[in-house]
């Protein structure tokens, strides 16, 4: 059975002191050094093998950590020219994995928004028509994105028109990388929920009020066990649709799974953590907070890769309904 519980929590456990140690760096290089981008990449070609459930935990610590680098787009690249051409990946796997060149990852479209890095070398677009890279060059049209909510990450706005992109790999390779790309940033926004439940019940432990502690009032206990049972959800459905994944024949609802896991997270992340933030009262809205930039991270990852109601629409026609 792919991922094992206990070696699991020994990961998560290792991934954890790693980021705490760490600190808020944006570099994808040291997270490149402990094998982290080559996750989904076979150990022939340098990499981890095919683990999405291991990426999953790892991507759920680095949203606990909010961490600001471009792991997320590295891994699904890297995952991409695992597949491609030998020429395109003998340019660019190597560099990729030892985190020497960063990159991006969204769906294709005229015009497309990526966060990670400060630095982004590479593109790689998801859609209908397959994978493709694009090499961002200085001539490349793209601009810091200072319209995206999310404050604590790199953004860009990058046009793809007229630019010539390599292709990667069909339709098939796209929609298989692509459920792939939702559970892992499904995974980010649970760990940001996991990390701001935490700081809240801790503090609700602290804060007295009528000479007792909030904590102890019961409808604030109901709102806490509310908390509490969807975050179990969201582990539950994403570490489901992982397991589907990682199946060496991949099971045929793995793409509905997927849906479902970004479906339910994307829908839900924002109003709980936005719970967090009422529940902490006025410390919630200040910009020094970790709360206030928690939320706007949950928020931008609920529609990097389509909303939570595209997602509904995509479970809809795989099931037939």
């Amino acid at each position: 059975m792919p991922g094992d519980d206990v070696d699991l929590e020994l990961l998560r456990g290792s991934a954890r002191g790693f980021l705490a140690e760490r600190g808020e760096k944006d570099s994808v290089e040291d997270l490149a050094a402990m094998d982290w981008v080559g996750l989904l990449v076979d150990e022939s070609l340098g990499g981890a093998g095919w683990l999405p459930v291991e990426a999953a935990v790892i991507s759920e610590e680095l949203g606990r950590a909010r961490d600001r680098s471009a792991w997320f787009g590295c891994t699904l690249a890297a995952a991409a020219l695992a597949s491609g051409p030998d020429e395109t990946r003998d340019r660019w796997l190597t560099s990729l994995l030892d985190g020497t060149v960063a990159a991006g990852c969204a769906l294709a479209g005229d015009t497309v928004r990526v966060t990670g890095g400060d630095v982004i070398d590479i593109l790689i677009t998801l859609g209908r028509n397959g994978i493709h890279l694009f090499e961002l060059s200085d001539a490349t049209p793209k601009s810091r994105d200072d319209e995206l909510l999310d404050v604590s990450r790199a953004a860009w706005r990058v046009e793809t028109t007229g630019s010539d992109g390599v292709w990667i790999a069909g339709p098939e390779r796209a929609d298989r990388l692509l459920a792939v790309a939702k559970v892992l940033l499904s995974a980010d926004s649970l760990g940001t929920l996991s990390a701001t439940f935490e700081r809240l019940v801790a503090y609700l432990k602290e804060r007295i009020a009528f000479g007792v502690q909030i904590a102890s009032f019961q409808a604030v206990q109901h709102r806490l066990v509310d908390l509490l049972v969807l975050e179990a959800k969201a582990r539950a459905v994403i570490m489901k649709a992982a397991r589907a994944m990682a199946a060496d024949d991949i099971a045929p609802d793995a793409i509905v799974l997927s849906a479902a896991a970004h479906a339910y997270t994307a829908a839900n992340a924002t109003a709980a953590i936005d719970e967090c933030m009422q529940l902490s009262g006025g410390i919630g809205f200040t910009w020094e907070y970790p709360l206030h930039h928690e939320l706007r991270r949950v928020f931008t990852n609920g529609y990097l890769l389509g909303t939570a109601r595209a997602s509904r629409v995509r479970v809809a026609e795989r099931s037939g309904w």
